[in-house]
C-alpha cells in the first residue's frame, strides 16, 4: 500500500510509473541535448564522441545510485533538499535544494530561449517573426499547462519526448545502415586521455535533471519503487540513446571530417538532408522545438514543487505552499514562470541571440546542479557507510565516492581554465546567489517549523543494497 500524505499543503497520490518516469524524460530533454552537446564534445574528445558518453552513463550512475538509495526511504516533493534533509540534517539539505532550485527556474528560461530558435527557424518561410515572440507564447502555455493537473503534463512531456526521439532514433539507424561498422569512435583516438576526459564534462551535462522525478516523492503511487525506478531506467535508456546516436552523428560526418561536427551549430540540420531528404530535417527540427517545451513545463514542475517545500517548512512565504484544486502547487507556479517570464525578456533585450542565450542560462543551471550532485553524494556516504560497513558491503560506498568525484572534477573544469566573456562572469553570479541562500537560511531561523522527516519515510521501505 502507497503510503499517505501527512501534514500540510501535501500532494495528492496519483501518479504510476510511466508517468512518474516521464518527469526525469522531459527535464533530461534528450533530443535537446544530443543535438547540441554532442559538437562540444567533439572538440575536444575528436572521433571518440560515443566512448564519452559510455564513460559518462557509468559516473551519472554512481550520482544516480546516491538519489535512489535515499529515495527508496523517503518521499520528499523538495528533491535534493528533503533527501539530505533526512540524511544530514535541515541546513544542509535547504543549501542543496536553494542550488538545485536555480538549476530547474533557469532550465526553463533556457529552454524557452532554444523554442524561440528552432521556432523562428522552422516557420521563417512561412511567417518572419523574432525569436522572443515565440519563446513568450511558449511561456504562457507552458504556465497554463503546468497550473493543471500533474497527470496531463506527465502524460504530454512523455508522448513529445517519444515523437522526437523516435525521429532521431529513425535517422541515426539510416546513418548507421548506409556506413559499415567502425570501432575507432569506440577507442580514445588522436585527442588522447586529455581531449577525452574534457569531453567527459560535455558528457555528464548531457545527463542533467534525470533526478527531477525526484520531485514526485509526494504524488507517486508507489514512491518507495517508482521513483527509484524511474532515475535509473531514464540514465540508463539515455544513455544508451546518447551513445547510439552520438556513434551515428561521428560515422555521419565521417572521422576524417570530425572538425565540422565540432564546429556545427546543430548537427542534425546537416545531417538529416543528406541522408534522409529535407522532411525529415524539417521533422527532426520540429521534434526539438517540442522537446524544448516539454523541458520547459518538466523543469518548472520540478522548481514549483521544491518551492513548496521550501515554503511550508519556513524558508520561504507561506503562501507559496499551496496547491490547487488540480492539486498543482499554482502560487509556486505563478512565481517561477512570472520570474522566468521577466528573466527571458531581459535578456532578449540585453543579447538578442537565442543559441547563445540558451549556452549562458544553461552554464549557470550546470554549476548549481553539480553543487547539489555533490552534496547528494556527501549525504549517501554520511548516511549508509557505517551501516554498509557493518553489513560488509562495503562496495556500496564506491559509487558515491566516484559521484563526488565526477561531480566535483564538472565544475572545476567549468571555472578553470577561466573560461572567455561572458562565462568568466557566471560563477561569480552562483556565488553571490548561494550566499544568499545563506542569509535566506540564517534569517528564517524564527520561521521555520520543525519538520519530523520520519512521516515521509517509508516505514516498510527496502533499500536497494538490501534487494540483492
Amino acid at each position: 500500500m502507497a503510503p499517505e500524505n501527512k501534514g500540510p499543503n501535501m500532494f495528492k497520490r496519483k501518479l504510476n510509473r510511466i508517468e512518474t518516469i516521464a518527469l526525469s524524460v522531459a527535464v533530461i530533454a534528450m533530443m535537446v541535448g544530443i543535438s547540441l552537446n554532442t559538437p562540444f564534445i567533439a572538440g575536444t574528445a575528436g572521433t571518440a564522441v560515443p566512448l564519452v558518453f559510455i564513460i559518462s552513463t557509468i559516473g551519472v550512475l554512481c550520482i544516480a545510485l546516491s538519489f535512489v538509495r535515499l529515495a527508496s526511504k523517503v518521499g520528499h516533493a523538495g528533491s535534493v533538499y528533503g533527501l539530505i534533509y533526512y540524511a544530514q540534517g535541515r541546513n544542509f539539505g535547504f543549501i542543496a535544494g536553494w542550488a538545485i532550485l536555480l538549476t530547474y527556474a533557469v532550465f526553463v528560461t533556457a529552454a524557452l530561449c532554444g523554442f524561440g530558435l528552432f521556432a523562428s527557424g522552422l516557420l521563417r518561410p512561412v511567417i518572419a517573426l523574432p525569436w522572443p515572440v515565440y519563446a513568450v507564447a511558449c511561456a504562457f502555455l507552458v504556465w497554463f499547462i503546468t497550473d493543471r493537473d500533474i497527470k496531463l503534463s506527465t502524460r504530454l512531456m512523455l508522448s513529445i519526448e517519444l515523437f522526437s526521439v523516435t525521429l532521431v532514433l529513425i535517422l541515426a539507424i539510416i546513418i548507421v545502415a548506409s556506413k559499415p561498422f567502425n570501432p575507432a569512435p569506440f577507442h580514445v583516438g588522436a585527442s588522447g586521455f586529455a581531449g577525452l576526459s574534457q569531453g567527459l564534462v560535455f558528457g555528464v551535462l548531457t545527463f542533467i535533471g534525470f533526478e527531477a522525478a525526484s520531485s514526485l516523492g509526494e504524488e507517486a503511487n508507489n514512491p518507495v519503487r517508482d521513483v527509484p525506478f524511474a532515475i535509473i531506467i531514464t540514465v540508463l535508456v539515455a544513455g544508451t540513446f546518447f551513445t547510439f546516436v552520438g556513434y551515428a552523428q561521428t560515422v555521419g560526418y565521417g572521422l576524417g571530417n570530425i572538425s565540422k561536427f565540432a564546429g556545427a551549430a546543430a548537427p542534425f540540420q546537416d545531417l538529416a538532408p543528406e541522408y534522409a531528404g529535407f522532411a525529415m530535417s524539417q521533422l527532426i527540427q520540429f521534434g526539438a522545438l517540442v522537446s524544448t517545451f516539454a523541458m520547459a513545463v518538466g523543469s518548472a514542475a520540478a522548481a514549483a514543487r521544491l518551492l513548496v517545500a521550501l515554503a511550508r517548512d519556513g524558508f520561504l512565504p507561506a503562501r507559496l505552499a499551496s496547491v490547487n484544486s488540480y492539486g498543482s502547487p499554482r502560487a509556486a507556479g505563478n512565481f517561477i514562470m512570472a520570474a522566468n517570464l521577466v528573466l527571458l525578456v531581459c535578456l532578449a533585450i540585453w543579447h538578442n541571440n537565442a543559441s547563445d542565450l540558451y549556452g549562458y542560462t544553461g552554464t549557470v543551471a550546470t554549476l548549481t546542479v553539480l553543487i547539489a550532485y555533490g552534496m547528494m553524494n556527501i549525504a549517501s556516504l554520511i548516511r549508509f557507510t557505517k551501516s554498509d560497513l557493518q553489513a560488509g558491503r562495503w562496495y556500496m560506498l564506491v559509487p558515491p565516492i566516484v559521484g563526488l568525484i565526477l561531480a566535483a572534477y564538472a565544475l572545476f573544469a567549468n571555472i578553470y581554465p577561466v573560461p572567455a566573456f561572458p562565462f568568466n562572469y557566471f560563477p561569480y553570479i552562483v556565488i553571490v546567489y548561494m550566499a544568499i541562500g545563506v542569509v535566506v537560511l540564517l534569517a528564517s531561523r524564527r520561521h521555520v517549523r520543525h519538520v519530523e522527516m520520519t512521516q515521509y519515510e517509508f516505514g516498510s521501505g527496502t533499500d536497494v543494497a538490501e534487494t540483492s
